[in-house]
């Protein structure tokens, strides 16, 4: 098992660090950062390798849990992919062949997370038979091989888990469903926090790459940002990938459109392959 002990400063990472697939960018607030002092961007913020934050057991109860359950609705048992403990400690897991990844929140940042899930997104007010319900009574999303996302709690003795079938093509099915958006905003939260622990602290070596690549290629556009960072998956057999995206000026006759750089290592050993879509025409 992979071990990564790091402090993150949630409050600016996740602020400025959103999910390429769903096209969403957190607001920044303002903070510091946990013994690294003051940066302009949480998002440089290393996760480094050191010694282990901890060994969870089968008696070690996360405070949060984000899983999944599909395709097939029904078919599969839910797969964990993050658990938040009371002290902090992140694991990341679930990935088939990929050793789990290990952060740590500061105490500050953990009660971000929690005011973020309890109080602007009310998790305890979720329940998952009623938005059901509410759904279908309205036309269901008609997806026959989604996945279901699952969120459960554990805060102060309280439990409550929510469960959302095809919560993505619920969103889009239901814009204005206020319950709906707001597990969306779990989802997200709980998916931006995955890409900022499987970046780890590669994160400066991967944009120098990135930007040494945009100069090497006389892209005439301005070096990317770890704030612009979307997404950082890890698969197994060393499989890694961070994509950057950018959103250009438009106008009536060209509305914006997002730029994005690639950065793909297809195996462990192997050299990234550094590519660019929708670029600024010349």
């Amino acid at each position: 098992m992979l071990k990564r002990n790091a402090q993150i400063q949630l409050t600016r990472l996740i602020g400025v660090i959103g999910v390429a697939i769903l096209g969403y960018l957190l607001p920044v607030p303002s903070g510091t950062l946990a013994n690294n002092g003051s940066r302009e961007l949480a998002a440089e913020v290393p996760i480094t390798s050191g010694e282990f934050l901890f060994h969870p057991s089968r008696n070690d109860k996360p405070i949060f849990r984000y899983a999944v359950s599909g395709g097939v609705r029904g078919a599969n048992k839910p797969i964990d992919k993050l658990l938040i403990f009371d002290n902090g400690n992140i694991l990341v897991t679930g990935d088939v062949g990929v050793p789990d990844r290990e952060a740590k929140l500061t105490a500050a940042d953990l009660q971000v997370f929690k005011d973020f899930i309890l109080k602007k997104n009310t998790f305890f007010s979720l329940d998952s038979a009623d938005i059901e319900k509410r759904m279908n009574q309205n036309g269901a999303t008609a997806i026959a091989d989604g996945y279901s996302s699952i969120f459960s709690g554990n805060f102060d003795g309280k439990v409550h888990e929510v469960e959302i079938y095809s919560l993505w093509a619920a969103t889009k099915s239901f814009p204005n469903f206020e319950e709906i958006k707001k597990c969306e905003a779990i989802e997200k939260r709980c998916k931006a926090i995955i890409s900022v622990v499987n970046l780890g602290d590669r994160g400066p070596k991967i944009l120098a790459a990135v930007n040494a690549e945009i100069a090497k290629k006389k892209l005439e556009i301005q070096p990317f940002k770890l704030s612009e960072m979307r997404l950082a998956s890890q698969s197994p057999g060393g499989r890694f990938q961070v994509s950057f995206s950018r959103v250009l000026a438009g106008n009536t006759d060209d509305p914006p459109k997002a730029m994005h750089a690639i950065y793909f290592v297809k195996q462990t050993g192997a050299n990234p392959l550094i590519s660019f879509y929708n670029l600024p025409k010349k």
